[in-house]
């Protein structure tokens, strides 16, 4: 994808509010702040937020093919009738969208990986990186080899499977599929490993949770060292809002119950493995 203009956005970024990961309330609400977004960024720019916002589509569509449209994710940039209409019509939705649930509907998975949420989150990567440049860019091939690592330690911690699990190709791939290190060789890589598997193998759920999240706050700000009143300043200050959001609006008690409810699933696979 060729680099886009660079526009800046005095007023815009100059009124927003600082914020912490720690802090006991939003500045906005997503929805209200996407909306605002959509109002005074140029079209190319708002763009890119969208591109952010697929994975929000990406779970609208598969609650679409579940019918079950009653918990609709208003973050979505697609309401249920139109991404509905746009599924029958074949056109309207990004194109990798559309070949999932082409490959949906002929029972015929799209890719290597299991489950329809792997398949789907696999379309979205390989669609959002060829799409994106820059800031955008790096930040979705850090989340994505967050997730990767993520995985990697899950299927070593529950003895899973590792075929089809991993979200793209390459050395790093094959690292976490074959290297027995604790680091899986990639510390150099990733200088916040050791500090990651430290905090994962603690016995606090939800500070596991708040560390990788802190991985993701830390990095967006550096990145951003740099830059001022662009685009870019914009989309970090989004993901982080998105996550603030989610953890103000996380119930400890229910957190916690997420988490051993994944825990459960992977002994689940374990047995049946």
């Amino acid at each position: 994808m060729n680099q886009l203009q660079k526009r800046d956005y005095f007023y815009l970024i100059s009124s927003l509010p600082e914020m912490v990961l720690d802090q006991s309330r939003a500045p906005f609400k997503m929805v209200d702040f996407v909306a605002q977004l959509e109002e005074v960024l140029e079209p190319q720019d708002f763009a890119q937020v969208s591109l952010l916002l697929y994975p929000h589509d990406n779970r609208n569509l598969l609650r679409l093919l579940q019918e079950n449209t009653e918990d609709w994710d208003p973050l979505g940039r697609f309401a249920a009738p139109d991404m509905q209409n746009h599924l029958k019509a074949e056109s309207g939705l990004p194109a990798y969208m559309h070949r999932f649930y082409r490959a949906y509907q002929n029972e015929q998975p799209p890719g290597a990986a299991p489950g329809p949420d792997n398949q789907l989150s696999a379309l979205y990567y390989s669609y959002a990186l060829h799409h994106s440049t820059g800031f955008l860019h790096e930040w979705l091939a850090f989340e994505r080899s967050l997730r990767n690592l993520l995985t990697a330690w899950n299927i070593r911690q529950y003895s899973l499977r590792t075929e089809g699990q991993l979200i793209g190709k390459g050395e790093e791939i094959e690292a976490l599929q074959k290297s027995r290190a604790r680091d899986f060789g990639l510390s150099t890589e990733y200088a916040y490993l050791h500090k990651l598997f430290n905090e994962l193998e603690r016995e606090d759920l939800m500070a596991r949770e708040k560390a990788i999240d802190r991985i993701q706050w830390n990095y967006i700000n550096e990145q951003l060292t740099f830059h001022y009143f662009t685009i870019e300043v914009v989309l970090g200050y989004l993901l982080q809002l998105q996550m603030l959001q989610r953890w103000l609006s996380l119930d400890p008690q229910a957190g916690q119950e997420r988490v051993r409810n994944f825990i459960s699933e992977m002994e689940q696979k374990i047995t049946l493995a």
